[in-house]
């Protein structure tokens, strides 16, 4: 499996952002705030997304397009997504 963690882009410092590939079926991606607390902040509901939990996704830009707002996106991120992919193909 492969997983990376994207640096937040402005306004978003807060969330933790990953993206990556498991060998088992699926693109996986993650955007969570870690450090939310409801108690001391009930006025605040963040964003929270988990891709590639339940649904199968073979194509990085399905992802991709889904955290592209939360974290910047490496130039060379969709290639390696391939190439991990390519690496550890789907295990049937």
């Amino acid at each position: 499996m492969s997983l990376y963690t994207l640096t937040p882009k402005p306004g978003f410092e807060r969330y933790t952002v990953q993206i990556g590939w498991n060998p088992h079926r699926t693109y996986v991606a993650t955007v969570v705030d870690f450090t939310w607390d409801p108690v001391t902040e009930p006025q605040y509901q963040p964003d929270t997304i988990h891709l590639g939990r339940i649904e199968t996704l073979l194509d990085p830009a399905e992802v991709l397009v889904v955290v592209a707002p939360y974290a910047e996106i490496p130039a060379d991120l969709p290639a390696r997504l391939r190439a991990d992919q390519a690496a550890h193909p789907v295990r049937r």
